[in-house]
């Protein structure tokens, strides 16, 4: 009893830590659920919003047992929460989830509930499950595909039966990382990631250009690297000229040639259903609202700066522009950009997140306050959740199957506790007892 009391003193005053943090700002929701060891359906919440010092925070503020999975009672759940919490619906200025109906649903889902009270506040699909979406669609649609993707599940079995193999695999895996982070595609750092993806929305389209390309011009440079690899590996070519043979069926004649299959069945196929998934997951709109956020971008000199992207950005939101600040804004966004430009403070920084805490250190946050107002929206706004998955991760190992009479209080304390690490440090062994003194009447 003890314990949970101890737990439940280092939660408050974590949570107590983060609220007075975000004060009255602004922040973004992050929720999603998942049913945990013993069978009951969790509510994970996040919030992610600006530090004092300018850096992007994400943060767990609770875990709710939900007895239904349905939108409104999603958003019941979230209102009393908040109201627990002292939070209110209006300070959200994003939402962020893994797409699932009840989440994402236009007319009934709770990003369309919560929008219905605050229209500021933002649904942004996340990236990640967007692009996963598109793949596992093809695969569906696609009977080659997924029969590719059947024998990379064939080959991970066979991999994960043998601890060698994975330490082969674990080696490869840790020199690739090496890899990106020494070429900049990945940052060390919570948040780090999330801010390079935030310049990432833009890639939709040229991705989608690419593919096109790929589909006119593409098919004989991946021939020849398939070939190539057959080379390497002392395996067999396939004759593009001859006929195509359905292992299914060897002696029916197909008609076609295998350069026909291969190329006008699968290849071109294939890119055609990746367009079309393309077109219908990624929403123009909040990718619009993305790459016009990424104006503010401060690489290479601030080469993306656009003043008409994020003063339609400001336009979008009213409840922190009105109209005398739109107008001054328009001259805050030339006088800052002139002046960071030659400040050589701000050259070699890459990022957003890296752009807020400078502008903290130089105080111009004070100098500008609406531009450090825009840049703290491009901040908060949620691109992908994997911060939600790694507390789903996390409620794994406070809640196991020995451990499984874990109420649901005990467990949302304890697991702000494990996610929040680097907050628990900062309590002190004084205010806690002080918290467990008021909590309860004890014997002397």
């Amino acid at each position: 009893m003890i314990q949970k009391d101890i737990a439940e003193c280092f939660a408050k005053q974590i949570l107590h830590s983060i609220l007075e943090e975000i004060g009255d700002g602004v922040f973004s929701l992050l929720v999603d659920e998942s049913r945990d060891v013993a069978g009951k359906e969790q509510m994970v919440v996040v919030l992610r919003y600006a530090g004092k010092c300018g850096s992007a925070k994400e943060s767990l503020v609770g875990l709710v047992h939900v007895k239904e999975t349905t939108s409104k009672y999603l958003k019941s759940a979230i209102d009393d929460l908040f109201a627990e919490l002292s939070l209110s619906l209006k300070q959200v200025r994003g939402q962020g989830y893994d797409g699932a109906s009840n989440m994402r649903g236009e007319f009934n889902g709770l990003q369309s509930l919560i929008m219905r009270e605050n229209n500021t506040a933002y649904y942004v699909h996340c990236f990640a499950h967007q692009l996963q979406l598109v793949v596992v669609a093809v695969v569906r649609k696609h009977k080659w595909i997924g029969n590719f993707f059947d024998m990379i599940s064939v080959l991970l079995n066979v991999v994960s039966g043998s601890s060698k193999r994975k330490d082969m695999i674990r080696d490869k895996y840790k020199e690739q990382v090496r890899g990106a982070l020494g070429c900049g595609l990945l940052q060390s750092g919570t948040g780090l990631n999330q801010e390079l993806a935030l310049q990432r929305p833009d890639c939709v389209q040229s991705t989608k250009d690419t593919l096109n390309d790929l589909r006119r011009n593409g098919w004989e440079s991946v021939l020849g690297e398939a070939y190539a690899f057959g080379d390497k590996h002392e395996i067999s070519k396939l004759e593009m000229e001859e006929q195509y043979v359905n292992p299914k069926k060897p002696r029916q004649k197909t008609g076609i040639t295998n350069k026909h299959h291969y190329e006008m069945d699968c290849f071109n196929d294939v890119i055609d259903w990746l367009l079309q998934e393309l077109d219908n997951r990624f929403n123009e709109k909040n990718s619009k609202l993305l790459i016009c956020l990424a104006a503010l971008s401060p690489k290479e000199s601030f080469k993306d700066f656009n003043l008409e992207h994020l003063m339609d950005i400001a336009r979008l939101y009213p409840k922190d522009f009105d109209d005398g600040e739109l107008r001054d804004l328009t001259h805050h966004l030339r006088l800052y950009i002139a002046d960071v430009r030659v400040d050589g403070r701000f050259s070699g920084i890459n990022n957003i997140c890296e752009l807020s805490q400078k502008m903290v250190e130089t105080k111009k946050h004070i100098v500008y306050p609406l531009v450090y107002r825009l840049v703290n929206l491009a901040l908060v706004l949620p691109v992908a959740t994997a911060t939600v998955e790694r507390c789903f991760s996390g409620m794994k190992i406070v809640k196991t199957f020995l451990r499984n009479r874990l109420g649901d209080d005990a467990l949302n304390h304890n697991l702000i506790c494990y996610v929040e690490k680097e907050e628990m440090r900062k309590v002190t062994n004084d205010a806690v007892i002080d918290h467990f003194e008021v909590m309860n009447e004890r014997r002397g």
